[in-house]
């Protein structure tokens, strides 16, 4: 029985591992998304907008997949 609790935990920890360095390399990707958008000069105003823009809607996408995920899982338990 505690085998079995130990591979449930490693499986866990191995899960977050995995969504913490999907995050890493996408919030890097969008970034250098974001500047070389701004360089390019689509939108007329002189603040970097997508270097913001981009990561953010990013993290704000995933927290509430990550959300509606959790909650569908604690519903069926």
């Amino acid at each position: 029985m505690k085998d079995n609790l130990n591979e449930k935990k490693g499986f866990a920890l191995s899960k977050f591992a995995g969504l913490a360095s999907q995050w890493a390399v996408a919030l890097a990707a969008l970034l250098f998304l974001g500047k070389y958008l701004d360089q390019k000069h689509w939108v007329p105003i002189k603040m970097p907008l997508f270097i913001w823009l981009l990561p953010f809607a990013f993290i704000v996408i995933s927290l509430l997949d990550i959300i509606k995920e959790t909650n569908n899982k604690s519903k069926t338990k």
